[in-house]
């Protein structure tokens, strides 16, 4: 047998995109307003140096979480830690099937001991208040038939012709299909992350070099670009809109370089789009405090588009206040 018949262990990344890996799995935790602990940014540095593989690196993640004496501390990071580390090792891998069971088993791998349910299909239907849409709804796909409907979007996906499409049509195509996949929301939790992870390994796949640095900086507004995509309401004249997404996917394999702010996202009480100027940044504010009284200030720094310290001023001139823990308490008033 010759040198090029013979299978080899597939490499670890590099340092180099050991360090993207990392920032895209802590990224991505803002989906869900996670954040994760200087703990894990220890055993991040350690790993990205080469003191250990990503598997390493995830067994001290999941170790530390299975002996740590603070509660408050495993409420606060747990989650964000264990699935950053899990993302970290799944984006690293190369290996990738375009299957319902590919999707079950990233999920199962990212969440297995987070949530009871990890890898498996929701069996209810499910809804959930978005910021974005004053409140609303996205309309997720039916939990009866949520399994017919996985197989046949990748068994679509497997049957198009990409090598057909100009590189306009390939990259609409695929914005698209992340859509498609993210509005069926196969499980109880955890759809984004798994999206997202699912979708970096078949750019990946299809040779695409893929700025994961987006996740980093733009988590929240992929989020809200997805709900945007699959959202009609004709009452108020709002219809599906995938431009804010395509936006996206243009900057992650295109290299183009648009300006990213979840406030552009926002439906206005008329059903038009609230481009927020700074006199809408109060409402903005006011807006995602009432959907999420518990959001953090970090958040709504994403959300609007301007620091934190303008945040923290913003917030003292409407009137509120924070009652509770840091990053556990909720926003109260304005006073008035």
């Amino acid at each position: 047998m010759t040198i090029d018949e013979e299978y080899r262990k597939e490499k670890q990344p590099d340092k180099k995109q050991r360090y993207e890996n990392w920032t895209t799995a802590k990224g991505l935790q803002a989906v869900d307003g996670l954040v994760t602990s200087g703990y894990l940014e220890r055993i991040a540095k350690e790993h990205i140096e080469g003191r250990y593989d990503s598997y390493r690196a995830k067994q001290l993640i999941d170790s530390y979480y299975q002996t740590v004496a603070s509660t408050e501390e495993i409420n606060e990071h747990a989650e964000a830690d264990m699935v950053a580390a899990r993302i970290n090792i799944l984006i690293g891998e190369r290996a990738f099937s375009l299957t319902t069971e590919e999707l079950l088993s990233i999920h199962k791998r990212l969440f297995d001991s987070v949530f009871d349910f990890a890898g498996e299909i929701r069996k209810g239907n499910i809804q959930k208040a978005e910021w974005v849409l004053m409140g609303d709804t996205v309309v997720y796909g039916d939990a009866y038939s949520l399994k017919d409907n996985l197989d046949g979007l990748m068994k679509k996906e497997r049957l198009t012709p990409l090598s057909t499409m100009d590189d306009e049509e390939r990259l609409y195509h695929l914005t698209q299909f992340c859509s498609d996949l993210w509005q069926l929301h196969p499980f109880n939790e955890g759809n984004t992350r798994t999206t997202a992870v699912f979708v970096i390994k078949y750019l990946k796949k299809l040779g695409y070099e893929v700025d994961n640095s987006l996740f980093q900086k733009h988590s929240r507004y992929f989020r809200d670009a997805l709900v945007r995509a699959n959202y009609s309401n004709v009452r108020l004249n709002v219809y599906e809109d995938i431009s804010f997404l395509e936006s996206f996917f243009s900057d992650l394999i295109g290299g183009t370089k648009h300006v990213f702010s979840s406030r552009l996202l926002l439906i206005g009480q008329d059903g038009e789009t609230v481009i927020a100027k700074e006199k809408d940044i109060k409402r903005t504010i006011a807006q995602a405090i009432l959907q999420k009284p518990s959001i953090t200030k970090k958040e709504l720094s994403e959300i609007t588009g301007v620091s934190t310290k303008t945040i923290e001023r913003k917030l003292k001139e409407m009137g509120y206040s924070h009652s509770g823990a840091r990053k556990k308490g909720q926003w109260e008033g304005p006073v008035p």
